[in-house]
């Protein structure tokens, strides 16, 4: 089980760029339509951020920025600081962001491996929203490691489990795919919807794959209490909120002043 094939489609140089488009669609679609879990992502760590008194809030993985770009867009943001990172950051959308919202967004651009720690990453509300499963199995105890070596707040947020109830979930992520055309009819890139969607409907089996093996690739809450443990005192406050289809861990890192915790956001 410790190895998937044909996984992250996203990232596979053999899928043409308007596959890859069709597939960032249908997981906005999901994430920011069906079920707001980047709008309840980014409400959850500006609390947080409120809570523990940390004005940077720092995307860790972030892709195109999906939870930036939410806080980006939130009026309680104001005054805070806003960072995407990845290990191979998207600077053309880090840029828009920047542009954008210049107040507020920072980007970082050059490449950020989190398995080992960075300065960059102290004081600040570290999050890892529908990532870690992306991370190898043998790298993960290395992520957990670092991160709790920073003077953080660190949140990871997951949109599926590893459950028969996600796995049965995520293969209904073909209806959304096939309903994209429809969703974004009036938005531009129609024919390769119709395309990739329709005429020849790689989309949707691909989308549904993904997340399919998304779920066989989650820590249950045992693992993840298990490599609490491990790290002992280094990783402090530590909280694992279960729901039916999601899964939320915080924790602190090893100097952050912890004051009182914030309320849990269900991200199902």
């Amino acid at each position: 089980m410790r190895a998937f094939y044909l996984f992250e489609f996203c990232d596979q140089e053999w899928v043409p760029n308007s596959v890859r488009e069709c597939l960032f669609e249908c997981m906005d679609s999901c994430n920011s339509g069906l079920r707001s879990f980047n709008r309840k992502v980014a409400n959850t760590v500006i609390e947080m951020a409120r809570n523990v008194g940390l004005k940077k809030i720092i995307e860790l993985g972030a892709g195109r920025a999906p939870i930036t770009t939410c806080l980006a867009e939130d009026d309680r943001s104001e005054g805070l600081t806003l960072i995407p990172c990845d290990i191979t950051p998207n600077q053309a959308v880090y840029r828009q962001l920047a542009a954008k919202y210049e107040d507020r967004v920072q980007p970082i651009f050059s490449s950020v491996d989190i398995t080992d720690t960075h300065e960059q990453l102290d004081s600040a509300v570290l999050v890892l929203a529908g990532m870690m499963h992306h991370i190898p199995f043998e790298l993960r105890p290395a992520v957990l490691e670092a991160l709790s070596q920073s003077s953080s707040k660190i949140a990871m947020f997951e949109p599926l489990k590893r459950s028969l109830l996600s796995i049965f979930l995520a293969t209904l992520a073909v209806f959304p795919a096939l309903l994209l055309p429809v969703v974004r009819l009036h938005r531009p890139g129609r024919l390769r919807r119709f395309l990739w969607c329709w005429l020849l409907p790689v989309v949707p089996p691909m989308f549904a794959w993904d997340g399919v093996v998304s779920c066989l690739r989650q820590w249950t809450e045992g693992e993840w209490q298990a490599e609490f443990d491990r790290l002992g005192d280094l990783a402090r406050a530590v909280e694992i909120h279960s729901q039916s289809n999601s899964l939320q861990v915080i924790w602190s890192g090893k100097e952050i002043a912890i004051t009182h915790a914030p309320p849990t956001v269900p991200t199902s």
